[in-house]
């Protein structure tokens, strides 16, 4: 179809490349919809290809915050370019707000600030720099000021709820609640990782800026630099001046979160890259000899520009090459289920793995109570039973079902009162406050009666199943527990010394071994924190012995050797060895 002879100039290129025209759209009965649909491969194959690097993909299925310093990069550049095409009042107030957004969410996001602010003052028009027609308006600079500032009222919010609420600040003392509220804003561990690291022998590593390479790929990484020239001068200088900024902060904290401000570099690099093809299929077009007078001419389903199609056609299948292999390369990376060091959630399932009878209140430690908290609200896992810091004893007490774990005891050994609490092992972490104690074996129990001495006798044993109370489908899941049996101890009279009690699993009357080492555990009854000469008269304890046996080994007897500390070393009260048959 033949065209009409006006023309148009391609606004990504506006401010470049001022002198090529490009023919204006063909009149067709679709229109300007028509014209339009031939735009988007290349642009969303880039933006795909962008999406499929490591450092966007990983932190966008973490929880850090890196992804929304990437959009609001994004933003700060549309909104700029929008404004450079039609400077309005309201597009520059936008830009004060987001700018405020980057602000309260990340420090190292204004990076592009002192290059915008250049980009907008240091625009020349017919009445000069627009720096001097806003000093002009001073109502719209406090406005702009007012709108930066808005974001930061959040951090308002915290302070006052943080004093409001000490428990809510998080592990840790603070004298007041301004020294947390500094603390908090300040956060230690991102002041440890902005040290400094630039010498001489961390200029150019394997990891920076060698990663950008690999990760971007030598062709965009370079093809985008070069290409950011055919945005204009004025543009180019803005995300030039942005990216020489980045590179400054990254070289100069080398060993930190230099990081930070690489994820927002990379759609840069994208936008380069795609102003370059647009400056190489203009190039195509003139190279192939058509101009604005040539009947003959058609639009392609592959344009962005008018391009000849065996161009747009390499460049959409270069551009998918490389999107499917920085997609292959990085999945690996970036897929993060069930990854090998994923163990957040392990203190919660060890926990778990003790079957805790609801509902209950678990006195435990801060990696505990977050990841059961998670198993709470993400998995469903143990509705009815709430962790609590091990500092929480009054409130806890209120409830009769009391756990304690044995890292919080070891942190805070106080919990456990003498006299007022009567521990009991549940499982290999968990141990069991109850106000009075049990005086008969439980069902699951094998009931026997062993003397030791004629101190202590032995009044049963059970085996112990990890994980009995979990779905089969969650169980499953989970690593192999460890061996476990319980022994009940019966107590007539107060006893005067504090005894270990020692389990060996046996195998044919033999100890089992695991690379020339017997198996044993060695331990004072319920994990060292009920020791006997503390137990009361007419009570029965539980303990709890946990053991890892080589794969496919069952015992058929256990070894129970009971002992005390003497000046000579150690002086044995007794000896049984107690068959596991049923």
């Amino acid at each position: 179809m033949p065209y009409k002879g006006k023309s148009f100039k391609s606004p990504s290129l506006q401010g470049g490349f001022r002198g090529i025209e490009i023919p204006a759209r063909p009149q067709s009965p679709r229109g300007r919809k028509d014209w339009q649909a031939t735009h988007w491969p290349i642009p969303l194959l880039l933006t795909a290809f962008y999406a499929t690097t490591f450092f966007f993909w990983y932190y966008s299925v973490t929880t850090e915050q890196y992804t929304s310093a990437v959009f609001q990069t994004l933003l700060v550049i549309w909104l700029a370019f929008k404004w450079d095409k039609s400077p309005r009042d309201s597009t520059l107030l936008w830009l004060a707000f987001i700018s405020g957004t980057m602000l309260a969410n990340m420090i190292t996001t204004l990076f592009i600030l002192p290059p915008l602010l250049w980009f907008i003052f240091f625009k020349r028009t017919s009445a000069g720099l627009t720096l001097y027609n806003y000093l002009k308006r001073p109502k719209l600079v406090l406005q702009a000021i007012g709108l930066a500032l808005l974001p930061l009222l959040s951090y308002a919010y915290v302070y006052i709820r943080g004093a409001q609420h000490p428990e809510w600040r998080g592990v840790g003392q603070w004298p007041t609640a301004w020294v947390w509220f500094v603390q908090f804003i300040a956060i230690q561990q991102g002041r440890d990782e902005l040290a400094p690291g630039l010498n001489l022998q961390t200029i150019f590593t394997d990891e920076f800026p060698a990663l950008m390479g690999q990760e971007l790929t030598w062709l965009i990484l370079f093809g985008g630099l070069a290409g950011l020239l055919f945005l204009g001068r004025r543009r180019a200088v803005f995300l030039y001046s942005t990216l020489v900024i980045y590179f400054i902060f990254s070289w100069g904290y080398r060993f930190g979160n230099w990081f930070q401000v690489i994820i927002p570099a990379y759609p840069i690099f994208i936008i380069g890259f795609a102003a370059g093809v647009g400056w190489l299929g203009q190039w195509a077009k003139r190279r192939a000899g058509k101009s604005k007078h040539d009947d003959t001419y058609r639009p392609s389903f592959f344009i962005i520009y008018p391009l000849q199609n065996k161009a747009s056609l390499f460049i959409i299948l270069l551009l998918f090459g490389l999107l499917v292999y920085r997609f292959s390369a990085g999945l690996p990376r970036a897929n993060q289920r069930e990854l090998p060091t994923d163990t957040g959630l392990d203190p919660g399932w060890a926990i778990m793995a003790d079957n805790p009878n609801s509902p209950a209140l678990i006195l435990s430690d801060f990696e505990e109570r977050v990841a059961l908290e998670y198993l709470r609200a993400v998995w469903g896992i143990g509705s009815d039973i709430t962790p609590v810091d091990a500092g929480s004893l009054e409130s806890a007490q209120q409830n009769d079902l009391l756990y304690v774990s044995r890292r919080a005891w070891a942190v805070a050994p106080k919990i456990v009162q003498a006299g007022a609490m009567r521990p009991q092992a549940a499982g290999e972490q968990l141990i069991a406050l109850l106000p009075t104690p049990p005086t008969q074996l439980p069902a699951a129990a094998n009931p026997l009666w062993l003397n030791f001495g004629d101190t202590l006798q032995l009044a049963g044993w059970e085996q112990v199943k990890p994980n009995a109370n979990l779905p089969p489908q969650v169980a499953q899941r989970l690593p192999q527990s460890k061996w476990q049996i319980a022994l009940y101890w019966p107590i007539s009279a107060k006893l005067d010394a504090d005894y270990t009690i020692s389990a060996r699993p046996l195998v044919g009357g033999q100890l089992v071994m695991d690379n020339g080492q017997a198996i044993i555990q060695d331990h004072q009854p319920v994990w060292g924190v009920y020791p006997t000469s503390q137990w009361q008269p007419n009570e029965l304890v539980r303990d709890v012995y946990a053991l890892t046996l080589p794969d496919g080994v069952t015992p058929d007897a256990i070894q129970i050797i009971i002992y005390k500390a003497a000046n000579t070393g150690f002086k044995n009260l007794g000896e049984q060895t107690i068959s596991l048959a049923r």
